[in-house]
């Protein structure tokens, strides 16, 4: 695990794309905001102990089906069926 310290302010960044700021310290409680793409589920802990005994839950992420890592299709750079990228002019 990994142990960093951030005030007020300052942020972590994850796979350059999803954002951990620290908003406010309030007594023992931090309250942080989360920047992330639509495709990543963000679930508090405590949920997921929940939904574990309830349910299970697929994300887009653990889903085979839309997985790109499990399924090529899903990935828009392997799938034939995606238009290559056309030039932008400058």
């Amino acid at each position: 695990m990994l142990v960093l310290r951030r005030k007020v302010g300052e942020s972590i960044v994850l796979a350059g794309v999803i954002n951990i700021s620290v908003l406010a310290v309030e007594g023992e409680r931090v309250k942080i905001g989360i920047s992330a793409p639509p495709d990543v589920t963000i679930v508090r802990e405590e949920l997921l102990r929940t939904n574990a005994t309830e349910q299970p839950t697929t994300s887009p992420a653990t889903n085979p089906a839309t997985n790109p890592a499990t399924n090529p299709a899903a990935n828009p750079a392997t799938n034939s069926n995606t238009p290559p990228a056309q030039p932008q002019p400058r």
